[in-house]
């Protein structure tokens, strides 16, 4: 008997996923240099810190990769009892370092050393590792690493701000701002106190390591969509459903355009987008999926914002999704052979955002109509005093940690707020 070979009709791609880790690192270069120069250079130059406080933003960065690399490799050696060279080789060949520098550039400038190896070791070795490792878990690591520091260890993450910072700033971050005048207020008191909204967009703004250069993750976003090495959709879809959640907010609540850039530019969306929903391991392999995943995030990440102590939502977003990606691509198959039907999906999740919207405009007008004496619903008032024809409320209000304010009101209008 004579068995007849013939090949396959497999297509085969000359990318590999080295080549795509590259153009990864690659694209994260500009990022971490200039957190290095805005957290470190200036504050050197322009501030009074010490050495050591000069250099704790690089020391984030050597800790992060470093504990990355070193938990990946005694998992290897001693969990998977591996001999040295052949866990060197398997440490490597995990890309072990990706892990430990998204970590360090989604954290507070002021995070402790110590919490940085703590969520570092925790990301690679329960976000990785005990799932199967490289390419086997179901959520992204750095982010399990985030989580289980601003979970459990809230209140001794350090700030956003760094020493330059600190002599220039009297406030947090622009969306911890926001949340304390219960989102809503003029362009002077949402963005002047950061300059204008092309500080923003550069990325002069208090916030962590890697989320401030918008316009360094746009290239970013650009470089990797051409060379495709992320999958476009996801990042496009979720910043388009904030933008017009919050665009048409800002048109009940009578504000103008700037007030979605300003969501827009703020905190870790643009960085989230790009760089952690578009993992190619926690995210949807289906066109329609990816879309679907994308709007989602977007729904979450604004209701999250308004409807919820916590400022920020990315990073609880893209980890609650990453539960759904299976469901997102199981629709998306089944969408694809069958078209007609995705006037459902379209419908649905039409109404998602219908819903969304409704529940922020009156979260807000109720916060904002109600008594004078309440700043906001999630704000506890401690202390007023009376200054001149004004009044200054001394407030608390819990988020990732307690955050205490100064409030001044002036007939009916916030003028300054101290954090």
């Amino acid at each position: 008997m004579k068995f007849k070979k013939e090949n396959g009709p497999h297509i085969k791609s000359s990318d590999t996923t080295s080549k795509i880790m590259t153009r990864l690192l690659i694209a994260l270069m500009p990022i971490v240099c200039f957190a290095i120069f805005k957290n470190s250079i200036l504050v050197y130059f322009y501030s009074n810190a010490s050495v050591l406080e000069v250099l704790h933003p690089i020391f984030m960065i050597l800790v992060a990769i470093l504990t990355s690399f070193v938990s990946e490799f005694l998992y290897f050696k001693f969990v998977l009892k591996n001999d040295l060279n052949n866990s060197l080789f398997e440490t490597s060949r995990s890309f072990s370092i990706i892990p430990g520098l998204f970590l360090a550039l989604i954290l507070p400038v002021n995070t402790p050393l110590y919490l940085v190896a703590f969520g570092s070791f925790m990301g690679n070795i329960v976000g990785k590792m005990l799932f199967g490792g490289f390419g086997e878990n179901i959520f992204n690591p750095a982010l399990i690493g985030y989580l289980f520091i601003s979970a459990s260890y809230s209140h001794l993450l350090g700030g956003v701000l760094n020493g330059y910072e600190l002599d220039t700033l009297s406030g947090a971050t622009p969306l911890a701002n926001l949340a304390g005048i219960n989102y809503y207020g003029t362009y002077e008191s949402v963005v002047g106190s950061f300059g204008s909204l092309l500080n923003f967009f550069v990325g002069t703004i208090p916030g962590t390591l890697g989320e401030t250069p918008k316009l360094l993750i746009l290239f970013a976003f650009i470089y990797l969509t051409i060379t495709k090495t992320i999958k476009w959709r996801i990042p496009t879809f979720y910043v388009s459903t904030v933008f017009v959640i919050t665009f048409v907010v800002s048109k009940f609540l009578g504000l103008g355009i700037w007030y979605s850039l300003f969501h827009i530019l703020s905190g870790g969306l643009l960085f989230g987008a790009v760089f952690m929903a578009t993992d190619p391991v926690t995210s949807p392999i289906t066109n329609i999926g990816q879309i679907m995943h994308g709007v989602l995030l977007g729904v979450l990440t604004v209701l999250l914002r308004f409807l919820t102590p916590y400022p920020e939502g990315v990073a609880t977003s893209i980890l609650f999704m990453n539960m759904l990606v299976p469901l997102c691509d199981k629709i998306g198959l089944k969408l694809k052979h069958n078209m007609k039907y995705i006037w459902i999906l379209i419908l649905v999740l039409l109404v998602i955002v219908y819903i969304s919207i409704i529940n922020i405009v009156i979260d807000v007008n109720k916060n904002k109509e109600g008594n004078n004496d309440v700043i906001n619903s999630k704000v506890k008032i401690i202390d007023v005093k009376e200054k001149d024809s004004n009044k200054i409320y001394s407030v608390t209000s819990k988020g990732w940690g307690l955050i205490k304010a100064d409030v001044e009101v002036e007939k009916g209008t916030i003028k300054s707020i101290i954090v």
